[in-house]
């Protein structure tokens, strides 16, 4: 089907692309990210979710960061999450599209969860609008927009079409980014100094010469003499062949159970 949003719409996810461009790993581009979108789709609250493979595994941040919960309540929602039934949607199909709870179920069969009952009736969770995002076999990654009236409308859901592709290669950049860190502290890494070590995982998120001599504050030809001392040391000829030793021997650890960040609540 067709989607359509103004061009201010495509405007803003390109933005959204530049401002998710240092993120230093799928953790911290949610971080980053909620901000960005609570500002073009209304929500009462945003989060950013990593469920799975196993049952109660649980990571998130959220926005705005002055939700608090107990402790049992942050052991419901870890043990209800899979109820969602975008969560069981998303995990049945892969299909990252954006859906809405009032896709699958109605507001009284949505109370009926124990999902509900225990957790989300005690936040502004009456409308949920979701997007997942690409991540490691067997977990569900994505991004729960919620609101305690109203639900979302399909322009809501065309916005968030059109966001979606920026958001996935923002997550692609952050994994390459977050392996190619895990490695350079290895010995993959031990041979280089400290600014090669940052620009090596610049080149490993996708960032040409001109945007990491932006980021480091120097010129593209100094970034390009690093490069040169970078193949010498890695004992390759290219950006790709650099990237690939410095992140083939990393593997992204999957998250501690029911893991929190900041003071913030799951969506």
């Amino acid at each position: 089907a067709a989607v359509y949003v103004s061009l201010a719409t495509l405007h803003n996810a390109l933005r959204l692309v530049d401002e998710l461009a240092d993120a230093g790993g799928p953790a911290d581009l949610g971080r980053k990210a909620l901000p960005a979108l609570h500002q073009l789709v209304g929500a009462d609250m945003l989060s950013y979710n990593e469920l799975g493979p196993a049952p109660g595994q649980v990571f998130y941040c959220a926005y705005p960061e002055d939700l608090v919960f107990s402790p049992a309540s942050l052991a419901a929602f870890a043990a209800h999450a899979y109820q969602n039934p975008l969560v069981s949607y998303y995990r049945a199909t892969g299909d990252g599209s954006p859906v809405k709870i009032s896709d699958f179920v109605s507001r009284e069969r949505f109370h009926r969860l124990a999902l509900y009952a225990e957790f989300y009736r005690h936040l502004p969770v009456e409308h949920q609008l979701a997007v997942s995002l690409p991540g490691p076999a067997g977990r569900v990654t994505g991004i729960a927009f919620s609101r305690s009236s109203g639900d979302f409308t399909e322009d809501d859901r065309d916005l968030l079409t059109v966001l979606r592709r920026p958001l996935v290669t923002a997550m692609a950049r952050a994994r390459a980014s977050h392996r190619a860190r895990q490695a350079l502290t290895g010995p993959v890494g031990s041979g280089l100094t400290d600014r090669e070590r940052q620009l090596l995982e610049l080149v490993a998120s996708g960032r040409t010469n001109t945007a990491i001599a932006h980021t480091l504050e120097i010129s593209p030809r100094t970034v390009g003499k690093h490069l040169e001392h970078i193949y010498r040391k890695l004992h390759v000829s290219s950006r790709a062949a650099a990237v690939y030793r410095s992140t083939a021997e990393a593997m992204t650890s999957p998250p501690a159970n029911t893991l929190r960040e900041d003071t913030s609540a799951p969506g």
